[in-house]
């Protein structure tokens, strides 16, 4: 007779899943990052005639991290209240998460100018698809790219070469990069995040440059980038924006 504990199970064995946890996203995707991040207070400190001196058109911005797409929507509304009719003006937002963009599309005010993609401009091929894109508009580079709030996680995940190959490619992609660091506050507590969900943390003890701020302004002007520090403020949760202007 077999042996009723040598039976196999009719319940199948349920897989281990870690439960959902929005403060969890490894890679700044968090689902609702503008609930406590708000964009009007971001673009306060944007001068809605950055694009001004951009005299042919379209004008063409791409925005690193774009999340759920709306500070993209934001910008475009904030920097083509002083276009006028005669400029276009067309973004492309990208981010490496699915569901992130799905949202974007879902709520695209502005199709004919908001463009939403996956991307991870790490990958080498993000070069290809970023040319390729701007060929449609008859462009080489783009105007203006921006970077909310992203530089942390690629630093975090690719250590500081990652940083620099990061750096180094948007500089030759745009005429402007406005970039919103995260300072070295923002690192720990993201590690402590990490710690107090029991999830993989973040080696620290990797990374050599620690003030951000500081490498930035050393790093572009070997890109042929001129430093602007003055020419955006910081946002009421004590973040700055920094705007460097390449050599026309």
């Amino acid at each position: 007779m077999e042996n009723d504990n040598c039976r196999k199970s009719n319940n199948p064995v349920k897989e281990h899943v870690e439960p959902f946890e929005p403060g969890a996203a490894r890679f700044g995707n968090f689902i609702n990052y503008y609930s406590f991040n708000s964009v009007s207070k971001r673009l306060q400190a944007i001068p809605q005639d950055l694009l001004l001196h951009f005299k042919k058109s379209p004008i063409v911005c791409l925005d690193i991290g774009c999340n759920s797409g709306e500070l993209t929507t934001g910008l475009y509304s904030h920097l083509t209240s002083e276009l006028g009719s005669k400029i276009d003006f067309f973004i492309l937002g990208i981010d490496l998460d699915d569901n992130l963009i799905t949202r974007s599309k879902e709520s695209n005010k502005y199709i004919d100018h908001i463009i939403y993609e996956k991307m991870d401009i790490m990958e080498d091929s993000s070069v290809s698809q970023l040319q390729s894109f701007l060929q449609r508009y008859n462009k080489t580079k783009f105007d203006l790219i921006t970077c909310f709030s992203t530089t942390m996680w690629i630093h975090l995940h690719h250590g500081d070469d990652g940083l620099n190959k990061f750096l180094s490619k948007i500089s030759k992609l745009a005429t402007l990069l406005l970039i919103e660091p995260q300072e070295w506050k923002s690192y720990k507590s993201a590690v402590r995040r990490m710690t107090r969900l029991n999830r993989e943390i973040f080696n620290l003890e990797k990374l050599k440059i620690r003030d951000i701020t500081h490498h930035l302004s050393q790093f572009f002007p070997k890109e042929c980038y001129e430093y602007f520090d003055k020419s955006l403020g910081e946002t009421s949760w004590g973040r700055n924006m920094f705007l460097f202007r390449g050599q026309t």
